[in-house]
């Protein structure tokens, strides 16, 4: 029954849906996570994200966990996009984490064109995000919530808006199965040149499992971890539905190997890349090809630091 009612508070949040409509949604890098790790799992990361990066896939990853993490990481996307971003976790107590992060995206020297033929010109633009996130254990779920102050600014128009993220976590099967789904960039946008962005407001709802696991024979330490993510997202913008599909295998707690996959997008579709752990630093790398005509493959780069 407590196994039910769990399942039903998470799957609660995932299904409250606002309306959907056929306009396209702006402000893209907020669908684009920040770590290495979870962009080379096919961009999933809502069931188990914990500490730094909790504050981006979903703030109840912050809840219940006593860590203390700094986070940095560098994107090389498209069209040399680049996308910068800092991220804190910090224990409240037993129960709650409170996130810090701030997020700045860019691109310049792009082509400016009011029709066909040559450009009029070449233009910058500059998007970021920064808030604070909490989160807090309520038994064995946990719940939290994103505020986030959101800044773009195209050519000479700019405009600012704000946001919020909502999410709920929780295990079963003695941690053996996460839980997690979030609502997040539920807010609204200032006027950028007499329209508003519309934000991508995105649900997800995703698993992770543990089929594989070989100990060592002396002090019963983990040798070899394998994990699978499983996760379904929604635009509900846009009305884009995507499967998240993640391989992880992890050598003694110190290098992991990872393969992804990312359906319904017409940049890309699979991804790659390598952790390695060593005391409280961990190095997050990902690479991700685009599509034919899309250009050379992004890569993202993440460092985070735990106390």
């Amino acid at each position: 029954m407590h196994s039910m009612l769990r399942i039903a508070l998470l799957l609660a949040l995932f299904t409250w849906v606002a309306p959907a409509n056929g306009q396209d949604s702006g402000l893209s890098f907020l669908r684009i996570g920040p770590d290495g790790k979870s962009l080379a799992l096919g961009d999933a990361g809502v069931s188990s994200a914990k500490g730094a990066y909790a504050t981006y896939w979903n703030p109840a990853g912050l809840a219940n966990s006593g860590a203390r993490e700094v986070a940095f990481s560098h994107h090389i996307w498209i069209a040399d996009v680049r996308t910068l971003a800092l991220q804190g976790a910090f224990s409240l107590g037993a129960k709650t984490g409170l996130g810090l992060f701030v997020v700045a995206t860019g691109a310049g020297n792009l082509e400016a064109r009011t029709g066909p033929g040559e450009s009029d010109g070449f233009f910058n633009a500059q998007f970021a995000s920064g808030g604070v996130a909490l989160g807090h254990a309520f038994g064995p779920v946990n719940a939290g919530i994103t505020l986030k102050y959101l800044s773009e600014r195209i050519f000479t128009h700019s405009s600012n808006g704000y946001a919020f993220d909502f999410g709920l976590q929780s295990s079963f099967l003695d941690e053996s199965l996460l839980v997690g789904v979030t609502y997040s960039n539920l807010g609204k946008m200032n006027q950028l040149n007499n329209v508003a962005t519309e934000l991508p407001e995105i649900g997800r709802a995703g698993i992770e499992f543990f089929p594989f696991k070989v100990l060592m024979e002396d002090d019963g330490t983990s040798f070899l971890n394998t994990s699978v993510l499983v996760e379904y997202s929604q635009n509900f913008v846009t009305d884009q539905a995507q499967v998240h599909v993640g391989l992880s295998g992890e050598v003694v707690e110190t290098l992991a190997v990872r393969l992804g996959y990312l359906s319904n997008d017409a940049l890309r579709s699979f991804s790659g890349g390598l952790g390695l752990s060593v005391a409280n630093l961990t190095l997050d790398y990902a690479i991700i090809p685009f599509e034919d005509g899309f250009g050379g493959p992004a890569h993202i780069m993440s460092l985070s630091y735990g106390w």
